[in-house]
């Protein structure tokens, strides 16, 4: 696929009618267990790009490079905003304190917490008896709790410092909460799934008890914290992922 094909392909997307505007900025990316995928403009773009080999993985990686970058130029044009002096290291370097402060907060720290806890319970669990842990993946609710937890394991770090810094920016601009709470809400809703497969992962795994109950009280600290930092989360609609309660 050319550069010219790739932009006339992604604007086609989204022009589409089927098409659910902003559906892919508050989601998981776990595309495989998505139902919404016909309706997303960044599942279906990427589906027509070429990675069957590492050649043309990271020449499809260039093209989009490239496309982007003419895209920019043209919405800077369009806005009379110089393109080189927005590339002005002092942006730069605001991120990056920016950056340094918001893994410092508690939510962060949590989640990083998080991460680390099931990365140590998956390591001693392997090395203790990789095989006992074979055979009881036979069991197939453990086997999707399991794809559960490994595909949040550093996810939930992630979009806790993207609704932080978010939030932050939102901030300094005076403007409504908008893009932090569809951050949190996805959070909120990644918590509540890995609680509930630590959950059946504890029956089945009663000789690690303490160490299962020290993750599940970590993510609940971390669901309560994000509610009290972003308490208008819960109401928050994503298009196209949340269903608004009816009366």
């Amino acid at each position: 696929m050319t550069k010219s094909q790739f932009i006339s392909n992604l604007t086609e997307t989204a022009n589409d009618p089927q098409t659910i505007r902003g559906i892919f900025n508050w989601c998981d990316r776990w595309c495989e267990r998505c139902k919404q995928t016909d309706h997303c403009m960044l599942y279906k773009t990427s589906a027509q790009l070429s990675s069957d080999t590492p050649e043309q993985f990271f020449k499809t990686l260039t093209m989009i490079f490239e496309a982007t970058m003419d895209m920019l130029k043209e919405y800077f044009e369009k806005n009379e905003i110089d393109f080189e002096s927005s590339k002005d290291s002092i942006f730069e370097d605001e991120y990056k304190k920016k950056k340094s402060l918001i893994r410092k907060d508690e939510c962060v720290v949590l989640a990083k917490k998080y991460g680390k806890q099931v990365k140590h319970w998956l390591e001693s669990l392997e090395k203790r008896d990789a095989l006992a842990m074979e055979i009881r993946m036979q069991d197939e609710m453990l086997s999707d709790c399991m794809d559960v937890i490994l595909w949040y394991q550093y996810l939930l770090e992630a979009k806790m410092q993207r609704a932080i810094m978010a939030q932050k920016d939102e901030e300094e601009e005076m403007i409504d909460p908008y893009d932090s709470l569809g951050n949190a809400k996805l959070l909120l809703v990644s918590i509540e799934r890995n609680i509930g497969a630590w959950g059946y992962v504890y029956q089945l795994f009663k000789d690690d008890e303490d160490e299962i109950l020290d993750i599940l009280v970590c993510l609940q600290k971390l669901d309560r914290k994000v509610e009290q930092a972003f308490p208008q989360a819960r109401a928050f609609i994503r298009p196209g992922l949340d269903v608004p309660e009816t009366l």
